[in-house]
């Protein structure tokens, strides 16, 4: 019962899940920082929502701290890199590949969700769909620039498309792969699908080894590219995330910045 939880029991769940597995039990590992930061987050909240609707007068969690980890996971993804995957890939995984690494799209939810009507070609811009983030007033759609490169992988993949002259609707899905969306629209919320899995196959034909996070690092390395060229409030508003959110997780030191740091002036 809600009622019989302490707080010697909210320090067991903390102490339980920053323990490290046994030598007997190779499976049993050490949770990550931030999985057991999100954990006693989500707890504390859960308990104090209980408190709020007076269920129980006390949260248990209420002096539980941990601290997540600030730590950057991404790594940069250089374009040569893309350009080698590209050739392995069919004109739909140009899309997703150009979506994600180009135009900086959240993978799966906004590349599944986006329409040929998003797409204005006439005057260069994307209304990108925002599945994540949509139940935050003002947000649910975000402009960003029909880049040249991205625009050329578009091209290709509308001309594909089109059939005897006749386009594609604007509410057809640019990538036309339903059993995409029906694997990836779970009711927790957008998973990965099948595209990890798929992405790992073309880059074993480009010859090209995997990097960590695959399509949110290729969100970042964009992320990062675009914050040398415009200010970082117009990338956020691009790429649809804060400026507090792309200096923790998004901005990343390439060895671009090295290099531009060690030339003679």
């Amino acid at each position: 019962m809600l009622a019989d939880v302490t707080a010697g029991h909210a320090k067991g769940f903390l102490q339980t899940m920053a323990r490290q597995g046994s030598k007997a039990n190779d499976k049993a590992k050490k949770l990550s920082s931030t999985t057991i930061h999100k954990r006693v987050s989500f707890a504390r909240q859960f308990f104090q929502d209980a408190c709020d609707w007076e269920l129980i007068e006390k949260n248990p969690f209420a002096k539980i701290r941990t601290q997540g980890t600030s730590l950057k996971s991404n790594v940069e993804v250089p374009m040569e890199t893309i350009q080698t995957v590209l050739k392995k890939c069919d004109a739909t995984w140009k899309a997703i590949v150009g979506l994600s690494r180009i135009g900086g799209f959240r993978c799966p939810s906004e590349t599944l969700s986006l329409t040929w009507g998003d797409v204005d070609w006439e005057l260069g811009r994307i209304s990108i769909p925002e599945p994540k983030v949509e139940h935050h007033e003002g947000r649910g759609v975000r402009s960003c620039p029909l880049f040249p490169e991205l625009r050329a992988i578009l091209e290709e993949l509308f001309e594909a498309y089109t059939i005897d002259g006749k386009y594609p609707p604007p509410e057809s899905y640019v990538i036309d792969k339903p059993d995409y969306r029906a694997a990836a629209m779970r009711p927790g919320g957008w998973a990965n699908a099948n595209l990890r899995t798929q992405f790992l196959k073309i880059l074993r034909r480009a010859g090209v080894a995997p990097w960590s996070r695959l399509f949110h690092s290729m969100r970042a390395t964009r992320q990062t590219e675009l914050e040398r060229d415009f200010p970082l409030h117009v990338v956020c508003s691009w790429l649809g995330n804060t400026e507090a959110v792309a200096k923790k997780n998004y901005l990343l030191v390439t060895d671009a910045d090295f290099a531009k740091a060690t030339e003679i002036r």
